[in-house]
């Protein structure tokens, strides 16, 4: 055998240069390549391969020559990575015709069995439960973390816009509190569902026949949070096959609408946007808010508002302090003031049960009577309307307020037109002294029997010669008008003059009387030209009295009308409202329009401050409505 390996059979000459890669070369004996499943490129394919397999021998796999065959030289071959490794030091030999196998790269070691309580956990697919929890828990982390930055970023607004003192911020601020107590109240408490309808003689509270148009469908929006009513709420409500469940107080089945002017005052969010709109600011709730906080510590234990010890209104300051809490929709059902309302109302009862006519005074031959009965009535009719959406028991209520509105109508003058036909005169003094008729005219006592009448047209009852008594009132008030466009007596000095009464008679004609705008315009130039030459002043000419009625016959004008007078009229009573919700005496021109009493003065405030909120203006109201129509 010589010292250089024969060339491949019929393959090239070896390359001349020396340096170049020599293809591998095998002696006689050694298995040739051929037959490999794929062509031989001139019989040489430049490198080696494993015979009878038909893929190449890869790098580090090529087994050694036969014994007595040379080890290939950097000069004659590549160096397999055997050649470096442990085995070179093992002499591997390859039998001719036989497989090489190399030696094995891995090393395989004997598993141990798992775990029996891991084999238990995965048969009960104990790994997809991990996976769930730990996706829920990373979802709850992310949705607490978004909460969190959501609440510590948040902009603290106010509830309602032109604030900006810091009796503004404080007074959204206390809002905003009192609002989220009320939500949880009523969250937290769950009242029966109850639709109050009994014709008995002790009924508690029987609803008249609604027509169509009466039944409104509840606005979704405003049932979910503070729901259709605040304080009072729409409660679990529905209509036939009902419309779900509304969050709030009180409770009813079969669903029965406040009149349109009234719904604004129940709601919160209604109420807010109403005193915004109209020219409020958050002082006047906050101002409202402390104001019946103070009237709630003067209630008797009687359940009646007024000195004690005599006879001294008490039917007059009951039935305007309930128009106070009631103004705001704190019912019976209210959880601040229930049981202040429930009190008062049953107080107003129990007078009208010890009176024969059904009067509601405790001073029925006196001149106040009238007065007293007009007022009382006058809350027992709101209080009437706004049950329906109440769950409370009022025994004898309807009674009372059905007898007070009879006596009302039966006691208008019925003379000719030139004494006075559809005023009022102190009627309960008439009646003890044997006088069923008078032929006095009296615009102040009139002022408060068309609003017992106004609250019986929004009760829906029918009661008989209401609308007749109605058209007269507002005959009447127009033949009071004098050609200066004011409304009562045109001499300064005499004592009902259109001074201070022009403001009942404008007020009677805008919620009583259709078609009598004229007239009304002609009442609101006269009060405009008065008030700019004498303008409102808490120490000058604090006539609350009057004031009461201006404050609503310039919120029912609306416009430029009401902006001239919310303007003059709101800082001087948020002025004179002192830090225990009490409003401190002013300084009347006119004695018949001083408010001595703290418990009148604190009344006639309250309600001038809630007037953004607690009629819907005429000129925005349905004319189709039912409570509406003549």
């Amino acid at each position: 055998m010589s010292d250089t390996p024969p060339p491949n059979p019929g393959g090239p000459p070896p390359p001349s240069d020396p340096g170049a890669t020599q293809p591998m070369v095998y002696p006689p004996g050694y298995p040739q390549p051929g037959n490999l499943g794929y062509p031989v490129q001139g019989n040489n394919l430049g490198y080696p391969v494993q015979p009878n397999l038909g893929y190449p021998v890869q790098p580090g796999m090529m087994p050694p020559p036969p014994a007595g065959y040379p080890a290939p030289s950097a000069t004659s071959g590549p160096v397999p990575v055997a050649a470096v490794e442990e085995e070179q030091a093992v002499a591997l030999h390859a039998a001719p015709g036989e497989m090489y196998h190399p030696p094995a790269l891995n090393h395989f070691e004997t598993v141990k069995p798992p775990n029996a309580l891991v084999k238990a956990w995965r048969k009960v697919g104990g790994g997809s439960l991990t996976l769930s929890l730990a996706i829920h828990a990373g979802i709850l982390i992310v949705g607490g973390a978004i909460v969190v930055s959501t609440q510590m970023i948040q902009k603290q607004v106010d509830f309602l816009p032109g604030g900006g003192t810091q009796q503004g911020a404080q007074a959204s601020a206390e809002m905003q509190h009192k609002v989220q107590q009320k939500k949880r109240t009523s969250l937290n408490k769950t009242m029966p569902m109850k639709k109050i309808v009994s014709t008995s003689q002790n009924s508690a509270v029987t609803l008249p026949d609604a027509p169509p148009d009466l039944l409104d469908v509840p606005d979704v929006s405003s049932m979910l949070g503070g729901g259709s009513l605040g304080s009072g709420g729409f409660g679990k409500a529905g209509a036939g096959g009902g419309f779900g469940t509304g969050m709030g107080m009180g409770g009813m089945q079969g669903f029965v609408s406040l009149p349109p002017s009234m719904q604004q005052r129940c709601s919160p969010q209604e109420r807010l946007e109403k005193l915004r709109q109209n020219g409020g600011n958050p002082e006047c709730e906050r101002a409202v808010s402390a104001s019946l906080e103070w009237l709630k510590s003067q209630q008797n234990p009687d359940g009646s508002w007024g000195q004690g010890g005599g006879k001294r209104n008490k039917a007059a300051m009951t039935g305007l302090a309930l128009l106070c809490f009631l103004g705001r929709c704190e019912t019976p059902d209210s959880p601040f003031y229930g049981d202040n309302v429930m009190r008062g109302i049953l107080f107003l009862i129990e007078m009208s049960k010890t009176n024969e006519h059904g009067a509601i005074t405790d001073d029925f031959k006196s001149n106040a009577g009238a007065y007293e009965h007009g007022i009382a009535t006058y809350a027992l009719g709101e209080m009437y309307t706004l049950a329906r959406l109440g769950s409370k028991q009022l025994p004898g209520m309807r009674e009372a307020f059905e007898k007070g509105v009879q006596l009302i109508i039966k006691t208008q003058n019925k003379a000719d037109a030139k004494n006075g036909e559809g005023s009022w005169d102190y009627y309960t003094k008439n009646i003890s002294e044997g006088k069923p008729t008078s032929s006095r005219e009296d615009l102040s006592v009139a002022g408060w029997q068309y609003q017992a009448l106004k609250a019986a047209k929004y009760t829906g009852l029918k009661i008989a010669g209401l609308q007749s008594a109605i058209d007269r009132t507002c005959d009447y008030i127009e033949r009071k008008q004098t050609k200066d466009g004011g409304y009562g007596g045109a001499n300064r000095d005499a004592h009902y003059n259109q001074w201070s009464l022009t403001g009942v008679g404008s007020l009677g004609l805008q919620t009583l009387g259709k078609g009598r705008t004229a007239s009304i315009k002609k009442g609101i130039k006269f009060l405009r030209e008065f008030i700019t030459a004498e303008p409102l002043d808490w120490n000058k000419n604090c006539n609350l009295y009057c004031w009461y009625y201006y404050t609503q016959t310039f919120f029912q004008a609306g416009g430029d009308d009401w902006k001239f007078y919310n303007e003059q009229f709101l800082p001087q009573i948020l002025a004179a409202q002192q830090p225990d919700g009490s409003f401190k005496k002013g300084r009347p021109n006119w004695p018949g329009g001083d408010a001595a009493d703290p418990v009148y003065r604190q009344v006639l405030c309250t309600l001038q401050l809630e007037v953004y909120y607690r009629y819907l203006k005429v000129g925005d109201r349905d004319e189709e409505s039912f409570f509406d129509r003549q």
